[in-house]
């Protein structure tokens, strides 16, 4: 008679501890999973400093306001001059001079902030402006939203023959398939629905939202909240109440889901206010210095909010800039990298267990415009700067904290004092940074070649 077979009580033990410990790493790996946050990236288009209630702005914004007091306000937080230049530094986490090619282009071949995201198994959409696939010109083909591996897009201006409209009846394409709305359709309200019913279908996953809504960006327009604005001072304006109003809604969605707690929010400007707008800040006048390199053309609001991990109401005075957001967001999630970044993991010093984030922040600017894209060149230039201070490649030395149009060149007055400490200092950081050689355009596929399509039938009747 075949006896039974028994376990001996050992192997039977170690049986049970191994089945515990899988079911313990299961479990582990499942709760790191639902810590990771969800995460939505707000980059608004032409907006200042000065142009948020928070930072002492006259333009009311209590929704982006409310991220402030319930996240971390950086006071300091820097962009570069103009849209692309800002956007491939985001997205690539790498300095210009590594990765920028041509103004609107952005190489498909690089591993993206997005493209990192989706190797995290996260859901993702891109909604808004994107500019991104090459200039038609200098820059080649560039990137569509699925070379980067986003799951959903709507956007505007896929490519430079879908321009169109960005306001009012514009031309979007949503999931490659390009459309030209009526004549009564918003676009920010229809960028904002789309992302709204994005989490409302994906909200018991993990999703990264990265959310441009085109506000404030000329042409000056009427919303559907300003009808009546005539001046263009009147229209930014109420640009600025639609663009903050947007946000609220988003956040009121995230609170009907109950997933703000875990939802890290970051709202940035992409480079300075347009020049035609002036506007109030703390008692002073601010004109918008979009395209230059002054104070006024990098320096945007830059408010952070996870509440599940973050303090909020608090105000951080030391330099920031978009190169951060790579880097902050890739400590959230809990993957390494393949490849080193150029910014800042802020979420230490959010959690003040560091002092202080650098020293200085340095950009390469040189938008590499296109003939079809911007008829007045601007010119390149290399700088870096501090809180108090600006170098440039050519010499010239500012102290913008008391001369922020820098009018007063004080190379050319012989520096002195502490003065002559700071210009040492970032002279020398300035002579620190290598330049890598900029890859050639990407070349070897054609543009798409798509054509703005006429409104339909329903539109005409």
């Amino acid at each position: 008679m075949r006896c039974p077979f028994i376990l001996p009580r050992t192997d039977f033990t170690q049986l049970i501890a191994l089945f515990f410990t899988i079911g313990i790493a299961s479990i582990s790996s499942h709760l790191a999973a639902r810590e990771q946050p969800n995460i939505v990236v707000i980059l608004a288009d032409d907006i200042g400093v000065e142009t948020v209630s928070a930072y002492g702005s006259e333009y009311p914004t209590p929704h982006i306001d409310s991220l402030a007091d319930n996240g971390i306000r950086f006071d300091q937080g820097h962009a570069t001059p103009v849209c692309t230049t800002t956007r491939t530094r985001l997205l690539a986490g790498t300095y210009n001079f590594k990765h920028y090619q041509a103004f609107a282009h952005l190489d498909p071949s690089l591993y993206t902030l997005p493209k990192y995201i989706r190797d995290a198994d996260y859901s993702s959409v891109v909604v808004g402006k994107w500019q991104m696939a090459g200039n038609m010109e200098y820059g080649g083909r560039g990137s569509y939203p699925e070379d980067l591996g986003f799951d959903e897009h709507l956007v505007w201006q896929l490519e430079r023959s879908l321009k169109g409209s960005r306001y009012w009846q514009p031309t979007l394409t949503e999931n490659g398939v390009a459309k030209t709305y009526c004549q009564d359709d918003f676009a920010p309200k229809l960028f904002n629905d789309f992302v709204l019913d994005f989490i409302d279908r994906r909200h018991e996953e993990k999703f990264f939202v990265y959310y441009n809504p085109v506000l404030a960006h000329d042409p000056w327009t009427t919303t559907p909240d300003s009808i009546d604005a005539d001046t263009p001072k009147e229209k930014f304006a109420g640009m600025m109440a639609y663009l903050d109003k947007m946000v609220g809604r988003l956040l009121n969605k995230l609170k009907e889901h109950g997933i703000t707690e875990n939802t890290l929010i970051w709202f940035i400007g992409d480079n300075g206010t347009h020049p035609q707008i002036t506007s109030l800040r703390n008692e002073k006048l601010v004109t918008g210095g979009k395209w230059k390199t002054k104070t006024s053309g990098t320096h945007v609001p830059f408010i952070l909010q996870w509440r599940a991990k973050l303090p909020g109401g608090v105000v951080k005075s030391d330099l920031v800039e978009v190169l951060d957001v790579y880097p902050t967001l890739a400590a959230a999630v809990g993957r390494p990298v393949p490849f080193a970044l150029d910014g800042i993991n802020l979420l230490p010093y959010s959690l003040s267990q560091s002092s202080r984030t650098r020293d200085s922040i340095f950009m390469h600017y040189d938008p590499q415009w296109g003939s079809d894209y911007f008829q007045s060149p601007m010119p390149a230039d290399r700088l870096i700067f501090d809180e108090n201070w600006k170098y440039y490649a050519d010499g010239r030395f500012y102290q913008t904290s008391n001369d922020p149009e820098e009018q007063r060149d004080l190379y050319e007055a012989k520096v002195e004092g502490e003065a002559k400490v700071a210009y040492n200092r970032l002279k020398q950081a300035f002579l620190n940074m290598k330049d890598g050689p900029l890859k050639q355009p990407y070349m070897n596929k054609p543009f798409k070649g798509l054509k703005i399509p006429e409104p339909d039938a329903e539109c005409r009747d």
